[in-house]
């Protein structure tokens, strides 16, 4: 690397940084009161996170993974089952570590993934090398790097007291989004400031408009010259009576032959309104969440909300899960356990239909007799019922290597009742 490079950390909780040089070998750190610059040049993940459609789309992503329930499994001859035994099933679907349940651990994970492109937690091992509690890290106080001579993934990272730590690859639950170098992701408010950015713009506008009476600015003008003391108090007189939203529509009343002439671009005009729509249509594309679902309902109708809500499931939440369930299977099954254990979320309930479309489905899978009314009952959260593991299969189907002798006992049978008729037309 050349020198001149530095690589800063921001110590959570505090105005402090610690800057490193990347082009020296000896691998200090200084500690800095400088502030971090911002991400994305003028907006930083925090200000991000004040849009409405950025926080709206966070929060679906952090809720609905964090509501999903997250299972071990146990494989077996017979298909899987609910490891409830092991000490990672509690760790994964109850509590994830002292201080947090298993929906704040995963809903904080997400939300670090989605505003700051990866997620991270410290994976504390018992003694049996175990994992026995996942600690949450902020993503600014983590650097994942690769060992320049060894090639090693490792973590740099700074704790919550302050103090700074090197973890091993293998103690650290990484959760990427979207990157190109196997180490990180890419942040979306860093690829997308201008974007947001435009956002923020558009809100402050708004504020200022708003809060000016809904008015554009406009000028007083005099026939003739005012000293500097007579302009400071017409325009501090001007202010005070007919300025803000609570002084809208109040009539104007001028003297001496002054007259006022608005000026500015409407925002009608300017289109201000639907810039504000546009940004949350945008805002919803980057994150690939349907804009009904953060309560933008333009062009939503009865017919494609529940399609759409299926297509979030399997297009945006689906693949969250799987970037989950390969990153916690790497790192907390053990290397001897793996053929026997697996980690899945539960997505049944994202991706169910209308109550109609259900029982359709129960209808045709129970017809053609891989469904049994205890199969069915169990996805609706029913009890079992006796006699509910019985099978029916239709009598219009065999299968394909029954058919070839089927036939030939049926042609048998027919040439067997030709003969017989035969006989009995010649008795007669």
């Amino acid at each position: 690397m050349k020198g001149g490079e530095v690589l800063e950390l921001r110590i959570p909780f505090t105005n402090l940084s610690l800057r490193m040089d990347l082009g020296k070998t000896d691998g200090k750190w200084l500690c800095s009161e400088a502030p971090m610059p911002l991400i994305g040049g003028k907006v930083s993940a925090e200000k991000a996170l004040s849009i409405d459609a950025v926080f709206a789309c966070v929060n679906l992503y952090a809720r609905t993974v964090a509501s999903m329930p997250l299972i071990l499994y146990r494989k077996g001859p017979e298909g899987k089952e609910r490891a409830t035994d092991h000490p990672l099933y509690y760790l994964l679907h109850n509590s994830s570590n002292p201080n947090m349940t298993s929906y704040n651990f995963r809903s904080i994970m997400e939300a670090s993934l989605k505003l700051h492109g990866n997620a991270f937690a410290w994976i504390e091992f018992d003694k049996d090398w175990q994992a026995k509690a996942l600690w949450p890290l902020h993503p600014d106080s983590v650097f994942p790097q690769r060992s320049l001579k060894t090639g090693e993934l490792f973590y740099d990272a700074v704790l919550y007291d302050g103090s700074h730590r090197v973890f091993r690859a293998y103690e650290m639950l990484h959760i990427p989004g979207l990157g190109f170098d196997g180490i990180a992701g890419k942040s979306v408010i860093r690829m997308f400031a201008e974007t947001m950015g435009l956002s923020l713009d558009l809100k402050n506008y708004g504020r200022k408009f708003f809060k000016n009476g809904a008015r554009p600015s406009g000028v007083l003008m005099h026939p003739e010259s005012l000293s500097e003391e007579a302009q400071k108090r017409l325009e501090r007189k001007f202010d005070q009576r007919y300025s803000g939203v609570e002084n809208t529509g109040k009539t104007i009343l001028l003297e001496e032959g002054m007259k006022y002439e608005q000026i500015g671009v409407p925002p009608e005009e300017a289109q201000f309104l639907e810039s504000r729509k546009y940004s949350v249509t945008e805002i919803a594309r980057i994150f690939g969440v349907p804009p009904h679902m953060i309560a933008d309902l333009e062009h939503a109708t009865f017919s494609n909300i529940e399609s759409q809500d299926i297509n979030f499931a399997k297009h945006s939440i689906m693949p969250e899960c799987v970037n989950w369930e390969q990153e916690l299977m790497r790192k907390l099954i053990r290397d001897d356990e793996h053929e026997r254990y697996e980690i899945e979320f539960v997505m049944d309930g994202l991706v169910r239909g209308d109550i109609e479309s259900r029982y359709k489905a129960y209808a045709i899978g129970r017809q053609w007799g891989f469904l049994n009314a205890n199969d069915i009952r169990a996805k609706e959260n029913m009890n079992s019922v006796d006699g509910g593991e019985t099978i029916y299969v239709p009598l219009n189907m065999i299968g394909s290597d029954l058919a070839a002798p089927y036939w030939q006992a049926r042609i048998k049978a027919y040439e067997m009742q030709g003969k017989e008729v035969k006989n009995n037309a010649g008795e007669k």
